[in-house]
């Protein structure tokens, strides 16, 4: 198996932090073969400045319909390498990313999607944030209860242990999140890879209601497990993630959000109901 061309996909709204996004992959250990940058609301000529000063090859694209996941699918649309890494423009990917990447996919020839964590960083005071997968509180709940009282659907028994979907379709962290290697649904937007082979024909979801689109790694694994392959969690490859309110994928409104939620739980529906 191939895997020497990385294509790496950010979409950015604003290109207020892209700079130490861009900053970090020029340190990498294995240099990306390209950087798709898919932006709204940005200085086009800004940003590719910052890519010429970092000695990236990037590839700028003004989104100029839709939301969250149509910059994604852009990005994924134009991505020409054999292995597509995505991470958001407000993190802050360790010089060993990429090359991470590469020696899980090879050790895992199966699993289409590798997935990781992300470590909260305050940008001002430069330190490291606790997150909800950190507290004893939550870890005790996802080994004690979570497996009683959110069983996972009959199809995902097998990712019980990370992310998975429960019968009324939630979404739900087993107790090996965020500690231990495990087959898992993909866990964040923000450090997630793909075999370009494996999903040149699945995409993320697009719906005139899904802004942020809350779970939507969620739905591109579920269509690759559908197709007979596998997704999994590692823990081993963080990126740090600078701490905001709000985002392209992240929001504190949360009749929005609710929303977003209950129509990507129909989109949900709709493709599992393809597999009985």
């Amino acid at each position: 198996m191939l895997l020497d061309k990385v294509s790496i996909i950010i979409p950015s709204k604003g290109c207020n932090y892209i700079k130490y996004s861009l900053s970090a992959l020029s340190s990498q250990t294995i240099r990306p073969y390209e950087v798709i940058i898919v932006i709204k609301g940005c200085d086009i000529k800004e940003v590719e400045d910052l890519c010429h000063k970092a000695s990236l090859s990037c590839v700028v694209i003004e989104q100029r319909r839709g939301f969250f996941t149509h910059a994604l699918n852009l990005g994924k649309k134009n991505a020409t390498g054999d292995l597509m890494l995505f991470t958001d423009d407000d993190a802050i990917p360790p010089p060993k990313w990429i090359e991470k990447y590469v020696k899980l996919h090879l050790a895992y020839p199966r699993a289409a999607g590798i997935a990781s964590r992300d470590i909260y960083l305050d940008l001002q005071k430069m330190i490291l944030l606790p997150i909800p997968d950190d507290k004893p509180l939550t870890k005790l709940y996802r080994w004690a209860v979570r497996p009683w009282l959110e069983k996972p659907h009959s199809l995902l028994k097998k990712y019980r242990l990370g992310v998975y979907l429960t019968k009324n379709l939630d979404i739900a962290h087993g107790p090996y999140i965020p500690d231990r290697k495990c087959f898992s649904l993909l866990f964040r937007g923000v450090n997630m890879s793909f075999k370009a082979s494996d999903v040149y024909d699945v995409w993320f979801p697009e719906h005139p209601l899904l802004k942020r689109a809350p779970g939507n790694e969620q739905h591109l694994a579920l269509q690759l497990l559908l197709k007979g392959l596998e997704t999994i969690y590692v823990p081993s490859n963080p990126v740090l993630h600078i701490a905001r309110k709000e985002s392209l994928s992240r929001t504190r409104n949360k009749k929005e959000l609710r929303l977003e939620i209950e129509v990507m739980k129909s989109l949900y529906k709709q493709l599992l109901a393809k597999s009985t």
